[in-house]
Formats: structure tokens, sequence, C-alpha cells
């Protein structure tokens, strides 16, 4: 009966411990230089370092971002972008590469065509946030 206990217990919080590591979170505003609409679209990923992470993001973006740990506070990302909302994958911006503070925000606007892309990458230590 001991060991059952002791077995529970283990699984039990085996499950409730977070997921711990590097979460990047990010919005992308996109909007067309003629037109009033803006479309935002904002997430979070959680990572380890020296990964690679590929997520789409409600269905208008997919984001593609690996992290390296350059000290043991900076992190370089290298990050991709590619809009969705034309049906095929429109490549916007391919490996920026970012060097950063974990807790630091970093922000850029690119432009293709009339649509112009203003993101913002901010990064911390620790849990993903609930949703």
């Amino acid at each position: 009966m001991k060991y059952l206990s002791l077995l529970a217990l283990f699984i039990v919080s085996h499950f409730a411990m977070a997921e711990q590591g590097l979460v990047v979170g990010f919005s992308i505003e996109e909007y067309v230089t003629d037109a009033q609409d803006t479309t935002s679209s904002t997430s979070n990923i959680l990572m380890g370092l020296n990964e690679t992470v590929s997520i789409e993001v409600e269905g208008d973006y997919v984001v593609t971002m690996t992290s390296k740990q350059l000290q043991a506070e900076k992190i370089q990302l290298t990050v991709s972008l590619s809009d969705l909302s034309n049906g095929a994958p429109n490549v916007v911006d391919k490996d920026r590469t970012l060097k950063l503070a974990v807790g630091q925000t970093t922000r850029y606007e690119l432009a293709q065509a009339e649509h112009v892309y203003q993101v913002s990458i901010d990064t911390v230590y620790g849990e993903l946030p609930a949703h």
C-alpha cells in the first residue's frame, strides 16, 4: 500500500509540474497602406534554448524561431515569418537575427507590396502563460 501511494504521488506531481523554458511572446499587426483595417495576432511559444519551433498563428501566419544562448542572460533568436492570408505561404521575413537580453522587448516593421507588418517580440524565462 505504501508503494502504491508513492507511485500515485509521483504520477500526480509529474502531471502537475508546469513546463519550463524560454517563453517568447510575439504580436503581429498587419495593415494595408490604403486601408483602415488592421489585423492583430498574438501568441506565446515555450521553447528550450538551442531549439527550433514553428507555429501557425490564428491561421494567418507561420512563425519559425530558433533560439541560441549567447551568455547567461543573452540570447539570439532567428525569426522567419510567412503570411497565409492569401491561401499559400508568402514569406515576409526570412532568418532575421535578433540579439537580446531575456526580459527585453524588441520591435521591428516590415513592408511588402502594400502590406505593412509590425512585429513585437519579448522573452522571459518561466512557464507558458495560461490560455
